[in-house]
């Protein structure tokens, strides 16, 4: 009777891996047909049936993701999230030596711009293992999303640390403080400014000034006496140096920008020691004094030295790639 019993059971246990593995089989078909929610419907079904199934948990959590808007705040995005997380959670569970789990899981929570989940995952990750490279890298992405650049810089400085002899962790950094200086203060308009002083035919500004301190004259003047109006120098051209761009509160001006430029160049020249062909770190040795040099706009011998380094490295870097394709 027992053996029977069992018998049935084994059976009954048969029967429903099998509806289950149909129901997956049915809502791939549906992923496939570009019919998500009736697929994510039908693969919420096959969990009752088959949960010790990885697969099933690895295409819920891909046809999840497909629903995901990213960066979307609708609830139906938020749902769609949820549950490729949900899915990927188990999927982890099931197959904890399968990286796709851990992968899908952090790139959903991307898409959906879950920026808290993300630093608390990243660091708890790197409080286990300090030179988890994936983590701190996530956490430097997390901190520049989240308009944090100096924490975002503290974890890529941290990501070069963590790989001293390998020259594109080291050209990570440079190119991200580019980045950062190019996106706060350094947009095509300062590109274009030059700094040096012109002639200016009947200056303007000139005259105002004169006519500003003939005002002053007159209010210092006794009573009943008109004041004497400055004398003029012949109206000819007059060497004035141009007013700069406007800025943002946000830039990054000033000494600052001089400090954070020649950190990102130091961090560029040891990955040019440690491959010494690298046109790309050299392309961004260029672009680096360049950003440096929007710094010296009020000193126009300084500016000019950074725009002449910024040249010398463009030449570098067009002559190694023509000796990379001899």
């Amino acid at each position: 009777m027992l053996a029977a019993t069992m018998t049935a059971a084994a059976g009954a246990g048969g029967c429903r891996a099998v509806r289950g593995r149909k129901m997956i089989q049915d809502a791939n078909e549906l992923y496939r047909l570009g019919r998500y929610q009736e697929a994510v419907a039908l693969f919420h079904q096959a969990e009752s049936f088959v949960p010790e199934l990885p697969v099933l948990w690895l295409n819920e959590g891909y046809t999840c993701r497909q629903l995901v808007v990213p960066g979307g705040r609708s609830d139906e995005s938020r749902q769609a999230a949820a549950c490729a997380l949900d899915a990927f959670a188990h999927l982890k569970q099931l197959r904890p030596d399968d990286p796709r789990g851990d992968q899908l899981y952090v790139q959903t929570l991307f898409d959906a711009e879950d920026l808290p989940a993300l630093e608390r995952l990243f660091l708890e990750r790197t409080q286990r293992r300090p030179d988890d490279l994936d983590a701190v890298r996530g956490l430097q992405q997390v901190y520049y999303k989240s308009g944090k650049w100096p924490a975002a810089l503290q974890w890529s400085r941290r990501a070069a640390a963590l790989r001293p002899q390998d020259a594109e962790t080291q050209y990570d950094v440079g190119t991200f403080i580019w980045q950062l200086l190019s996106m706060r203060g350094g947009g095509a308009e300062m590109v274009a400014f030059d700094p040096r002083p012109k002639l200016v035919e009947n200056d303007q500004n000139a005259d105002e000034d004169a006519d500003a301190d003939a005002g002053a004259g007159e209010a210092a003047a006794k009573p009943g006496r008109k004041a004497k109006r400055p004398a003029r120098a012949d109206a000819g051209p007059t060497l004035r140096a141009p007013a700069p761009p406007p800025g943002a509160p946000t830039d990054i001006a000033g000494p600052l920008r001089v400090e954070l430029a020649d950190e990102g160049i130091r961090y560029l020249e040891r990955a040019l020691a440690l491959r010494s062909r690298y046109p790309e770190a050299m392309t961004y040795l260029g672009l680096l004094e360049r950003q440096k040099s929007f710094a010296y706009f009020a000193e126009p011998d300084r500016w000019q030295a950074a725009v002449d380094r910024a040249r010398d490295w463009q030449e570098k870097a067009v002559a190694a790639r023509a000796g990379s394709r001899l």
